[in-house]
């Protein structure tokens, strides 16, 4: 079976449910439908969030409903093939009363072995006195540089298929025609030129803002739940794989970017990948897209007829058209040995509810006479 395109010849690009879609095998073996995102377009190389959120779904469909993932730690071994399916298997570590664990591990071609293994943690919901996050007005800190957008995140440039300055200055306008969106979200990258410009490179941030293309099923059961007690669906879980499927676009080329040298790098890749969730799936619900084409975005493919899977009814919120945003604010913070260490917090636009901590450490090298 040919992997499926994450856009069509019509430029209509996929929702999330159906990038995320897996074939069953058996009980504890699932196999990808769609084309994993290839950041050059090419034969070789897939972004390694696909196959970090897609493993966690995978994992979700072996837990009981109630569970939620709220940790999980990747180790990327080999790199994709945009072109061949991803197999998951999955294997039961323990199932406890609140919590519950699982590893997967991921190959392409079989003779290659694998090339992608997690581990993910599942909780059930529960209830607590404190509640403590930094409290950050992050429309306040970064106004120089939301200026004139803050109120419609989709007015800032679609986050590039690779944010390498050969890419953005040299590949770019020499191919016009270049058209490559990542399907399941919208992505957008701020210009962070303002806030950083005067600022060293471990203080300067990059800001990605991003929202579900499509429509997700129900999370809990009754919808919207009622006062008191609910209980989640395992469908909850792919509210929380975008928010995974986010946390890994462009990140290690922060790191060159930041440090002001960003044709200096020989080599780079992700070589582990670790996201924790605070929050339950409240904070986490991903509103369906609202079906009115933005003009600076390309179109969502539809193919479920005139109303989305979930309707979340009551929800008013997000931006002119009724978009739901998040917000992933990234920085470096240690490179050294060929490696570096990227790290970012995953907000609640319109809250300010922290909902999730990342931290990559990548494979980075630079060239022998590279100096900061």
């Amino acid at each position: 079976m040919v992997v499926r395109p994450y856009f069509t010849e019509q430029k209509q690009v996929l929702p999330f449910d159906k990038v995320i879609e897996l074939e069953k095998i058996d009980d504890w073996t699932f196999r990808s439908i769609v084309k994993a995102y290839s950041p050059t377009g090419g034969e070789n190389g897939t972004y390694g969030g696909h196959v970090f959120a897609q493993a966690a779904w995978a994992a979700a469909q072996t837990v009981g409903e109630g569970y939620l993932v709220h940790n999980i730690t990747g180790w990327f071994v080999l790199g994709g093939k945009p072109n061949e399916h991803y197999t998951y298997r999955v294997k039961k570590i323990r199932d406890g009363y609140n919590y519950c664990t699982r590893s997967v591990t991921v190959s392409q071609i079989a003779a290659q072995g694998d090339m992608f293994t997690c581990t993910c943690s599942f909780k059930k919901e529960e209830s607590s006195p404190v509640d403590v996050q930094d409290q950050m007005d992050i429309k306040e800190v970064y106004k120089d540089v939301l200026r004139g957008k803050d109120a419609e995140p989709m007015e800032h440039s679609p986050a590039p298929s690779n944010d390498s300055e050969n890419f953005r200055e040299t590949y770019l306008p020499a191919h016009p025609e270049h058209f490559n969106p990542i399907g399941g979200l919208h992505i957008r990258k701020a210009n962070m030129a303002k806030y950083n410009d005067s600022r060293r490179p471990l203080d300067r941030r990059q800001l990605l803002f991003y929202t579900l293309r499509g429509a997700l099923p129900l999370p809990t059961a009754p919808f919207p739940p009622p006062t008191g007690k609910s209980s989640l669906t395992r469908e909850a879980n792919m509210h929380a794989c975008a928010h995974l499927y986010a946390s890994d676009r462009n990140s290690l080329f922060i790191v060159p970017n930041h440090l002001d040298r960003p044709r200096d790098y020989t080599r780079m890749a992700s070589l582990s990948h670790s996201v924790i969730f605070h929050v339950g799936i409240k904070d986490l619900i991903m509103p369906p897209e609202p079906r009115i084409n933005h003009s600076n975005a390309d179109p969502t493919l539809w193919e479920d007829g005139a109303l989305p899977l979930c309707n979340m009814e009551g929800y008013n919120g997000g931006d002119e058209d009724g978009r739901k945003w998040f917000v992933q604010e990234a920085h470096v913070t240690r490179a050294t040995g060929g490696r570096a260490l990227h790290t970012s917090r995953m907000w609640d636009y319109d809250t300010g509810v922290h909902i999730a901590t990342t931290f990559q450490d990548g494979l980075i090298r630079f060239k022998d006479d590279t100096k900061l």
